[in-house]
């Protein structure tokens, strides 16, 4: 009889279960989101790295930087750096102003030497892009930089054979998601 009441009788002991109190699940939930966001970060760098490995993007410029630092908002669809292949297109402008390109300033067309793309040590550095840019017509072969952010946010410096610097800040995107308006080349 000792037994069936026993056995019949939970085990109090064993019903419970432990409850894990509210800090305990926000830091469970805190770890949860930063796995995810970890995980989403890695998944944007190995697209962007495929994009500038296969030498197929489009940077939009969003902003340009002077000579002192301080930089000036532009339109991304008229400020854009194009890369198919060994081909590349560079065009800034700015609206309100009559440029040799149409668009307010001046498109350039050229195809690249000496594309060198560095992933970076671990996924906490930038993915780099440098070569040398050989307009189509002739001329100085600038020297072209690229940084990109896992989050595809980049910043490109052209230097010029004069020492002249050329500076933006934007995002990259693969052709199929860019939105650009090109003007007239100019040679």
């Amino acid at each position: 009889m000792l037994l069936i009441i026993t056995l019949s009788v939970p085990n109090i002991g064993m019903a419970q279960k432990k409850q894990i109190t509210k800090k305990e699940q926000r830091k469970l939930e805190k770890q949860k989101k930063k796995e995810e966001r970890k995980k989403r970060s890695l998944n944007s760098r190995k697209f962007y790295a495929k994009l500038i490995k296969n030498k197929q993007f489009v940077f939009q410029a969003t902003r340009l930087y002077g000579p002192a630092g301080n930089y000036y908002s532009v339109t991304p669809d008229i400020n854009f750096v194009a890369i198919k292949g060994n081909k590349i297109i560079l065009q800034f402008g700015f609206q309100g102003v009559l440029g040799w390109n149409g668009v307010g300033g001046v498109t350039a067309e050229g195809f690249l030497t000496n594309y060198r793309f560095y992933p970076g040590k671990n996924n906490k550095q930038a993915l780099t892009v440098t070569a040398h840019i050989q307009p189509k017509y002739g001329g100085s072969s600038p020297f072209f930089t690229m940084n990109i952010s896992n989050d595809g946010s980049a910043d490109i410096q052209v230097t010029l054979d004069n020492g002249g610097v050329l500076r933006m800040g934007g995002q990259v995107y693969a052709p199929s998601q860019a939105s650009v308006y090109k003007g007239q080349t100019f040679p």
